[in-house]
């Protein structure tokens, strides 16, 4: 059977707060879930770390598993991508990220969720060499803004294409009407699944569970069924794929004839010539040799050294 916890109804020892406590750069944290240990790696993680004013920085780093993180509060970036509610982010293993720095006026609060245990992240420069040698990597990442439907009289799923794999990863946005009832698609092809209630409430097991909400549906349960309370729901349905051997992402030449693509050996993120990256400042058709030695790329901080043209 599927579990379900939500933040206004966690035991006091779970949630974190900031009262009372002098240094404002401290993370205060609320664990929905920790099932998952060294001893017994298999189970659910969910996190909500907690970043206040005056912000805070995580510098780039990886971890073993896949992860997703959800921007629920304030705003920040991850990398040098621009992140606020309701933004997911969905990284695979040993694919770098970061540096995450929420904003220094309103800080954020970012959920992490994971469906197995990992002994914490393997920050940068200190794991880049051992990230190198690490055999058979298929790195990837993706950072999407989440726009739930419209409500209406019923139930309205969306499905993000963007993220979404062969091995069972995907993501939709749900909208529910007061009262209303659905199933969330099957996890039997994934490795776990989070329904996350960011709005409204869901009623489950005879009790009404306020945003922010979560329920973990293991490969093995029957698809969740979902209950919307009084003022109806907004949620996420995020799942993980299997844990298996990939394929080698297709490498594709520039957009353009006559430019060519430099791709990050360590988190696979590809500048194109042609495109150039105007939101850095770099026109389109701007060279790999002119872009400035003090570019690093977006998504995991690199410098510009560990760029590699692609050869098609």
């Amino acid at each position: 059977m599927a579990s379900v916890v939500a933040i206004d109804n966690l035991k006091p020892d779970k949630i974190k707060r900031l009262d009372g406590i002098p240094n404002p750069k401290l993370r205060p944290n609320t664990t929905f879930f920790k099932e998952s240990s060294k001893d017994t790696p298999i189970g659910p993680f969910a996190s909500l770390v907690r970043h206040d004013p005056p912000g805070g920085t995580t510098r780039a780093h990886y971890h073993e598993i896949d992860e997703f993180h959800v921007i629920t509060g304030g705003k920040g970036k991850m990398g040098r991508h621009d992140v606020a509610p309701y933004c997911v982010h969905y990284v695979r293993a040993y694919t770098p990220y970061g540096p995450l720095r929420s904003d220094r006026e309103v800080g954020w609060d970012a959920l992490t969720l994971r469906t197995r245990y990992t002994v914490g992240g393997q920050r940068f420069p200190e794991f880049k060499d051992a990230l190198r040698q690490m055999p058979d990597r298929r790195p990837w990442q993706i950072t999407k803004k989440i726009d739930f439907p419209g409500q209406g009289p019923g139930v309205t799923f969306r499905e993000i294409p963007e993220i979404r794999d062969e091995q069972g990863l995907f993501v939709h946005a749900l909208t529910m009407a007061p009262h209303t009832r659905t199933v969330a698609p099957d996890p039997s092809g994934g490795d776990g699944q989070f329904v996350l209630v960011v709005q409204g409430s869901l009623i489950h097991d005879h009790k009404e569970h306020n945003a922010m909400a979560l329920a973990f549906v293991k490969p093995v349960e029957a698809p969740f069924e979902i209950h919307a309370g009084a003022q109806g729901l907004e949620a996420l349905i995020l799942n993980f794929p299997r844990v298996a051997p990939r394929a080698k992402s297709a490498r594709t030449p520039s957009v353009a004839a006559g430019y060519k693509k430099w791709q990050c050996e360590l988190c696979d993120y590809a500048y194109d010539e042609a495109l150039g990256l105007p939101g850095d400042g770099i026109a389109a058709g701007t060279r790999w040799q002119d872009v400035p030695e003090s570019w690093n790329c977006p998504d995991c901080s690199a410098n510009k050294g560990d760029f590699q043209i692609i050869d098609i």
